[in-house]
């Protein structure tokens, strides 16, 4: 059995310029000899007596236990930057990295940045949240990003705790507050009527290139008038085909090739994704579990790649070495505004949602986000009247439980639909039925 440590508070006195008496207390720990040779801890700079003969037992505590910790002046700042985020980037999606990074860098640290690590208490986090929420700061987040700012600091003070930098996580415990969601409505989608607008836009700019910007400019004193018809652009018109009538992410479009698409049975397999990192772009896994899944195509979206397809084909046959991509991705695009110009250049994730502003603001319908043609597909479906898992599967989300939660507005109806034409079908099938009513079971039949 190990010998108990022990310990003892000394005072040290002294005589300041002013010629008065002054008390500083420290403490002293006897630790195990190493090579017979007598080992000591000192602390010192406590104000009282009390105040050090706390410390020598929190110490001598911490100590016995195994969870002592050696007082250090990193800051939080410090921590996360130099030491946390370099060690999770080779194990995180580089995704996942940007997000953590970034939440640290806008949200985290200019507000507990420079408090030490080991001088983070749980009222720091507690304020923190509460101040994001609010906006005290700034623009409010939303429940999302302080559950993300809550995953960073929780996870990155678990680390340091791992690491015995700190004896406890002061972020345990502690949740970012959440909002009433009850009247929030359904996601912002466009109607099935609003979708068959857009596709007749695609086909009118991208399918026809009918489409005319006309501008004016005054210089001189005269007024100039520019006509310029915009192009047929069949890379475009399959982009946009397959994003509104499948419903996938922008990245799993970015990141399709070729050889996922099944000409001969009408489907395709999402295997991967491009997604935005940082200033750059990186292939990645499909988001969830059930990201990796195969998607029926209906034959309007089938022609319309076809299309592009040959396209493609001929561009890629004419530029030769000049062809940027060597994978085969199903959408890339020539880029002008460069010397030399470039050929065969995957598209980018921003780039998608630029052009989809572009062209969603010129068709005179609601204003909606690049998200928004995926929340219409899947509210268009429960219209349908489909399963909640056949949309789950079809979105690729990760249990029917997301599903459910952000389409709660939409699901319900359709579920209490369900549940009519059931009970309907049940009561077809009952003696009685047939003139618009059933006969009451405690009055004889046919008697009111």
């Amino acid at each position: 059995m190990s010998k108990r440590l022990d310990g003892r508070v000394l005072c040290r006195t002294w005589t300041d310029k002013d010629g008065e008496e002054v008390r500083s207390w420290r403490y002293v720990i006897e630790l195990a000899k190493v090579d017979s040779k007598r080992r000591q801890k000192t602390r010192a700079g406590f104000r009282t007596k009390k105040d050090a003969e706390h410390a020598l037992r929190d110490e001598l505590n911490a100590r016995e236990r195994g969870s002592y910790v050696a007082p250090n002046a990193v800051s939080l700042a410090d921590f996360v930057n130099e030491q946390w985020l370099p060690s999770i980037e080779a194990r995180r999606r580089a995704t996942t990295y940007d997000l953590y990074a970034r939440m640290a860098r806008l949200h985290i640290l200019p507000t507990l940045g420079a408090v030490a690590l080991q001088d983070v208490r749980p009222l720091d986090v507690e304020r923190l949240y509460l101040d994001l929420a609010k906006g005290s700061r700034g623009q409010p987040l939303g429940d999302r990003s302080l559950h993300n700012v809550a995953t960073v600091l929780h996870g990155a003070l678990e680390q340091a705790v791992r690491w015995e930098k700190i004896r406890r996580n002061p972020a345990a415990g502690v949740t970012p507050p959440q909002r009433d969601h009850a009247d929030e409505g359904e996601p912002a989608h466009w109607t099935s009527d609003e979708v068959a607008a857009f596709l007749d836009r695609v086909d009118e700019v991208c399918g026809q290139g009918r489409s005319i910007d006309e501008k004016r400019q005054r210089k001189n004193g005269t007024t100039y008038t520019y006509h310029r018809v915009v192009a047929p652009d069949p890379m475009a018109r399959a982009l946009w085909y397959l994003v509104a009538t499948t419903g996938m992410r922008r990245g799993e479009a970015c990141g399709l090739r070729w050889e996922d698409l099944d000409e001969t049975r009408g489907v395709l397999t999402i295997r991967r994704a491009r997604v935005a990192a940082g200033r750059g772009t990186v292939e990645s896994a499909p988001k969830t579990r059930r990201g990796r899944r195969v998607i029926a195509l209906d034959p309007a979206t089938l022609e319309v790649l076809g299309d592009w397809r040959r396209v493609q084909r001929r561009e890629r046959l004419r530029y030769g070495e000049a062809w940027e991509d060597k994978t085969g991705l199903v959408f890339t695009h020539t880029v002008l505004f460069t010397q030399p110009v470039r050929h065969g250049v995957p598209i980018a994730p921003r780039w998608v949602s630029g052009a989809f502003r572009k062209l969603a603001g010129g068709a005179e319908l609601p204003a909606l986000h690049l998200h928004g043609l995926r929340h219409s597909w899947a509210t268009a479906a429960f219209e349908a009247g489909e399963h909640l898992r056949a949309v789950a599967d079809h979105l690729g989300h990760a249990d029917t439980a997301v599903t459910d939660r952000v389409y709660t507005h939409t699901v319900r109806p359709v579920q209490d639909t369900t549940a009519q034409r059931v009970a309907a079908l049940f009561t077809s099938k009952r003696a009685g039925y047939g003139d618009g009513h059933v006969s009451s079971p405690l009055s004889p039949r046919g008697v009111e």
